[in-house]
């Protein structure tokens, strides 16, 4: 899941999976950790909103925190994280799509 979420671009602030916990960095994408987070949880993706190193405030959380065990307990293989990848791409663009029209 997480060279997959690199080639979409987002920055990955945990370095890889090793540890089966993924942190993105949202702040380059122009959004921040609580509003995807809503957006994914809309679309039955269980995610945390997380602080990234150089976060001003913990109250708008610049990081988006996934875990991988959920995942592999149900089954899910290398293809499968891929696809996840893809639902939380999507998500994350529906995210800066809904800033947009309220700009």
């Amino acid at each position: 899941m997480a060279n997959a979420l690199i080639n979409h671009g987002y920055k990955i602030v945990t370095g890889g999976s090793d540890n089966h916990l993924i942190l993105l960095d949202l702040r380059p994408n122009g959004t921040d950790g609580g509003r995807a987070e809503k957006v994914l949880e809309a679309a039955a993706i269980a995610c945390n909103k997380n602080t990234c190193p150089g976060d001003k405030s913990a109250l708008r959380p610049s990081g988006l925190r996934f875990g991988s065990p959920a995942l592999t307990s149900r089954g899910m293989v290398e293809d499968d994280f891929r696809k996840v990848a893809e639902f939380i791409h999507r998500g994350i663009q529906v995210t800066l799509d809904i800033q947009a029209s309220l700009q």
